[in-house]
Order: C-alpha cells, then structure tokens, then sequence
C-alpha cells in the first residue's frame, strides 16, 4: 500500500511537471518570436550572463556562465554554471542536454536531470556575429542578456537593454551580473 502511494505520487508529478513542459512548448509558438534564425554551430561555445530577469534557479547568482559543447547524437551537453553570491564565491552547476527544436524560429530544448524536466528557450534576438544574444523562454518568466565576453559596455550593454524593452520585455526588474575581469 504504501509502495502504491508512492509510485501514484510520483506518476502525479510526473504528469504535472508534462503538462507545465507541454504548455511551455506550446506558448513558444505563441509569444516568443525570433528576429533571426541560428545556426547551431556559430551557437556552440561559452556565453555570459549580462543581465538577466530574476527567478528562483538563479537566486544569489553572480558570475553566471553556459558552456554548450556539441555531442556525437546531434545534441548539446549543456553546462550552466554561477557563483553564490560572487563571482569568486561556490560554483552551483547544472548539466543538462540541449538541442535545437528549429533553427529558422532559433528555438532551443534543454533537459535537466536526465531529461525529466524540460525547457524551451528563444533565441529572440543576436549580433549577426554572435557575440550577443537576448534569450527567453515562452513567456517573459525567464529572460536573459547574453555576452560571449565577460564584460560588455555600458554603451553596448544599454543598446541590448532598449532591444530587450522594444521587443517586449520588462527590463526594469533586470539584475546586471558581476563577472570576472576576462
């Protein structure tokens, strides 16, 4: 009885956490619009977090980086790194598995915990020479300002900040990352 209980928890939450991906999926076609297609190969490599919307994952990150790396099978290992509280403080890392769902609309699937939990992003706007990009999941929950350098300028940085507003987004709750000197 008890074994049954839990097993009926765990396919409870399993069901749920398919019904919030499922939704999520279906809002990208709904809300996030990409301004540009990617190629997969120009996308591979380390990016850094300039700004971003706040959200609980990254609570206290400072420093915060993604590392995509291309896998045999078509697929992405995908690395997200921060630093608690600093850019020299503890690194918290998530793995994940990445792939492009469809490079023309520039959306991306990333799979955390082997795969159980999954999430669309956006690449909703990049430099044609991918040194910057504006990233976001389907609704405005989840937000960032990339950079392929560590630090950007503050002239660069406010231009991606009036991209980011007259593409839609909030941008007054943004949160401006410390990195390292690179």
């Amino acid at each position: 009885m008890v074994v049954l209980s839990r097993v009926a928890r765990r396919v409870g939450l399993s069901l749920i956490l398919a019904s919030l991906c499922a939704s999520t999926a279906f809002a990208v076609a709904q809300t996030a619009v990409a301004t540009k297609s990617i190629d997969p190969q120009r996308y591979l490599g380390r990016w850094y977090e300039v700004a971003r919307i706040p959200n609980a994952f990254q609570n206290n990150c400072e420093a915060a980086t993604s590392d995509w790396a291309k896998q045999g099978d078509g697929q992405y290992a995908v690395v997200q790194t921060c630093r608690s509280g600093s850019p020299s403080g503890p690194p918290k890392i998530w793995k994940g598995n990445g792939r492009v769902l469809d490079p023309v609309k520039a959306q991306i699937r990333i799979g955390f915990f082997g795969g159980f939990i999954k999430q669309d992003y956006v690449v909703v706007d990049r430099a044609d020479d991918y040194s910057w990009c504006i990233l976001s999941t389907a609704t405005p929950k989840y937000f960032w300002i990339m950079s392929r350098r560590p630090i950007m300028s503050a002239q660069q940085r406010a231009t991606l900040v009036a991209r980011s507003r007259q593409l839609g987004f909030d941008v007054a709750a943004l949160v401006y990352d410390q990195q390292p000197p690179g």
